[in-house]
């Protein structure tokens, strides 16, 4: 059958698109970059101009991007009238117009729209019923996936709101909730935080998102069935049913494990402290987690939190003045190399060996500096009762790093 082509819609670019937009939405259920990448997969197996239409007509996905947007009579003509195809003929082609053939997509028993293929009649009707058959498949399957996605997005808001949240001021709107879902929220769980430690390397970039993305999935298939798993801030918030700490502890340890060995990267682990109220717990293990991460220590219990416990209760401008004050007229790259040097020798135990080896120094330099760290300071961190002083700095300036250069250089401009 043929037809004399299809013209452009006389709406503007930007009231096409936001039809475009609203038709995918209430028709094919396609995102745009779902629409337009099931298009160019199946126009590099044929090798052949493809374009979809939506309910409408409207061309929501094409390999030439010029033609999104425009209305296709042709594929108007083939739904209003219920068509098994229909061919636009050669000579009929105009501008805008191409030969080809258009078929009707179906998804659950309906026309959702048009695929078109580019061509010659002789060409294209070979393969045609292949690719509509190939685009009614990528259409299922994105719908299924979009299905997932909400179902996962519905659970999310409902554990943000529960374990983050305040859900559990409404307890009752809350159990209503967690029973559609299929989660009691009587029983009781522990709760543990997991990240990446180098967390904002790899959220700067789409590699490392991917990667991420796969060692959030390895965390939550380790944490076995049962388990709740909540992605915030990057972050995972894993829920288990109650259970020892000694349990707590091995279940993080084989995440950190598997991780490593599978990935090469380093996770940091907080488990809560038992506490009965489950946002009370999800408070204890993310601030063990902070401080796991500030520590230097991959799994951190909520119970052996000590010094990092209370940091951030304090402001940042509290923080600023104790280095202030301590370091008094340090510039940031001083004080840089001071907090590098109280790492080593922390992380060291205050082996003065161990540390000297960790900065790549000799004994001896090392302990020329110590010595004109005291001078400077007034305080001696081989001192037991006078290294505390020196550890707060440390683990405040790690919260307040970048705040500090700026403190820093106003400061030296005076």
């Amino acid at each position: 059958m043929g037809y004399g082509g299809e013209t452009d819609s006389t709406m503007s670019g930007g009231r096409r698109m936001e039809q475009y937009e609203l038709e995918m939405e209430s028709g094919l259920k396609l995102s745009r970059q779902g629409a337009q990448s099931i298009v160019e997969e199946v126009g590099a197996v044929v090798g052949q101009n493809i374009n979809m239409m939506d309910r409408r007509g409207y061309v929501i996905a094409s390999t030439d991007e010029t033609r999104i947007g425009s209305l296709h009579e042709g594929a108007r003509k083939l739904i209003e009238e219920h068509l098994p195809e229909l061919y636009v003929e050669v000579g009929h082609a105009t501008p805008t117009s191409r030969p080809g053939l258009n078929l009707p997509i179906t998804h659950a028993g309906s026309i959702v729209g048009v695929i078109g293929i580019t061509g010659l009649y002789g060409e294209v009707v070979g393969y045609g019923q292949v690719v509509k058959k190939m685009v009614e498949i990528l259409i299922r399957e994105n719908a299924e996936q979009d299905e997932r996605r909400m179902g996962q997005r519905v659970l999310n808001r409902f554990l943000e709101d529960w374990v983050i949240g305040n859900g559990l001021m409404q307890p009752g709107i809350l159990e209503e909730r967690g029973f559609a879902l299929g989660i009691d929220i009587a029983v009781p769980r522990r709760v543990m935080v997991a990240s990446a430690r180098e967390l904002e390397e790899y959220a700067s970039t789409a590699a490392g998102q991917k990667l991420l993305e796969q060692v959030e999935q390895e965390s939550a298939s380790l944490a076995g069935r049962g388990s709740l798993v909540l992605r915030s801030g990057g972050r995972q918030i894993i829920l288990v049913k109650k259970c020892p700490d000694r349990q707590m502890e091995q279940l993080a340890g084989r995440i950190r494990t598997a991780v490593l060995k599978k990935f090469n990267i380093r996770m940091v682990v907080g488990i809560d402290g038992r506490a009965e109220d489950i946002h009370v717990a999800y408070g204890q293990a993310n601030k063990a987690w902070r401080s796991a991460g500030m520590a230097k220590q991959d799994i951190l219990t909520y119970d052996s939190v000590t010094l990092e416990l209370f940091t951030e209760d304090l402001g940042d401008g509290v923080k600023a003045e104790y280095i202030h004050k301590l370091f008094k007229k340090c510039s940031y790259e001083e004080l840089c190399r001071w907090m590098g040097l109280l790492e080593a020798y922390f992380e060291s135990e205050g082996s003065l060996h161990a540390a000297s080896q960790t900065l790549h120094i000799h004994k001896n330099t090392l302990t020329y500096k110590l010595k004109r760290l005291k001078e400077l300071t007034g305080y001696d961190v081989r001192l037991v009762s006078q290294a505390t002083v020196f550890y707060m700095a440390m683990l405040f300036f790690r919260d307040i790093k970048d705040e500090m250069e700026e403190i820093c250089s106003v400061e030296y401009i005076k």
